[in-house]
């Protein structure tokens, strides 16, 4: 049985930098409307707790954001949140949460899997995402 280290340092990290219950929305593929154009499903997992944390310069190059603009952060979260997985047709799980503590939820896309341990319900994971606009989704 593998030590979940990040289970264990937690509780202190939420002493410095609370964590956020938001809502991890799992990719399930597409279905395809009545006007022929896909349509994204997905299964959402309310009160998951993420914490938030803003992207460093080195992750900035780990995950080559080159052309990709606009709000980043990274998220340590338990499960296995993922990206566009094109050979399973997914899109990319959507993250809710606020932009700023005490906001609105606001929708980040996963574009980046920078971590990943023991990839499963127990695991955790650490994504790059972005912040998208209504009009992206």
């Amino acid at each position: 049985m593998a030590m979940n280290l990040h289970a264990i340092v937690r509780g202190a990290i939420n002493t410095v930098n609370p964590e956020y219950l938001g809502v991890w929305r799992v990719s399930s593929g597409y279905t395809v409307g009545a006007n022929f154009r896909p349509a994204p499903g997905y299964t959402d997992h309310l009160d998951t707790p993420m914490q938030v944390q803003h992207l460093s310069g080195r992750d900035l190059v780990h995950t080559e954001f080159v052309s990709q603009q606009g709000v980043k952060r990274t998220v340590y979260m338990f499960g296995n949140a993922q990206g566009v997985v094109r050979p399973d047709v997914k899109g990319g799980d959507l993250l809710l949460f606020p932009e700023n503590r005490g906001g609105s939820n606001r929708t980040w896309l996963v574009v980046s899997i920078l971590e990943t341990w023991t990839p499963d319900v127990a695991g955790w994971c650490r994504v790059g995402v972005i912040l998208q606009t209504d009009a992206t989704l």
